[in-house]
Order: C-alpha cells, then sequence, then structure tokens
C-alpha cells in the first residue's frame, strides 16, 4: 500500500474511531461492546483484503439499533465520510426496510428513487434465487427451511 493509500486508510479509520467514542458516550455498555467486536472483525478482515459481516443473532446485544450503528461504522470505514443518512426503503413485502445512503443522494428525491427501484430489483432477483434453491432443496429430498 503506498503513502497516500495508508493515508486514506488512517483518516478513514480515525473518522470511524471518533463516532465510535461518541457511540460509546450514549450507548449501554453491552450493546457499545457488541459493536466495538463486530467493528474490530471487520477492520481485521478489511486489513488482510477480505470480505466479512460480523455480529450474531446469538448475542442478544446485538439488536436493530446496534446493526444499524454498525453499518453506520462500516460505511465510514468505506467511504471516509461522516454525512450519511438512513433513508426508508419498502421492502418487496410492504414492511419497511432501510438503506444508508450519502447526504447528496439522501437530498435528492431522483436519487432516492433510484436506491429503491435498485433494491427493489435486488430483493426481486434474491427471491427467485431462494425459490429456486428452495426447489432444488425439495427435490433432493431436503427440507429448505
Amino acid at each position: 500500500m503506498d503513502d497516500g493509500a495508508q493515508q486514506t486508510a488512517r483518516s478513514r479509520v480515525e473518522k470511524a474511531v471518533l463516532y465510535m467514542e461518541t457511540l460509546r458516550a450514549r450507548m449501554e455498555p453491552e450493546a457499545f461492546q457488541a459493536l466495538a467486536e463486530a467493528v474490530q472483525g471487520t477492520v481485521v478482515c478489511l486489513a488482510q483484503g477480505r470480505d466479512g459481516v460480523f455480529g450474531s443473532e446469538d448475542n442478544p446485544a446485538f439488536t436493530k439499533d446496534v446493526q444499524r450503528e454498525y453499518a453506520t461504522v462500516a460505511a465510514i470505514l468505506g467511504t471516509g465520510r461522516l454525512d450519511h443518512r438512513w433513508v426508508e426503503v419498502p421492502c418487496a413485502d410492504g414492511q419497511p426496510g432501510y438503506a444508508l445512503v450519502d447526504a447528496e443522494t439522501a437530498a435528492d428525491p431522483a436519487k432516492l428513487e433510484q436506491v429503491r427501484a435498485g433494491m427493489a430489483r435486488w430483493l426481486e432477483a434474491r427471491d427467485a434465487t431462494d425459490a429456486e434453491l428452495g426447489g432444488i432443496a425439495r427435490a433432493s429430498g431436503i427440507d429448505p427451511d
């Protein structure tokens, strides 16, 4: 990694650390610990050039709110920006869903519609894949659930 890339990575980590310090002050200790563990795992994977998603459904402290903060920290690590916004993106089943976007996208209705349309296409493709895999599992005598 060249000096410019190292500086950029360092700057992103510094911004994420700053954001994490604000979270430490306002989160319950157990929730913050769950978040810190997930972020630490992500940083290790990024440093090693690997992908990964961290957190645990088995950990009751890794709540939806903690997951949202995790996504925010991951976005800061990925972009170096602190101005992300959560926007509502309805799911295919009509339930509310959310996406994390930059401030410019959040302020532009046309861009938001593109995000929503892209998410709808992705969800539709995922549902089709799940249905196909479920059919293959059933044909193989495996319970897909």
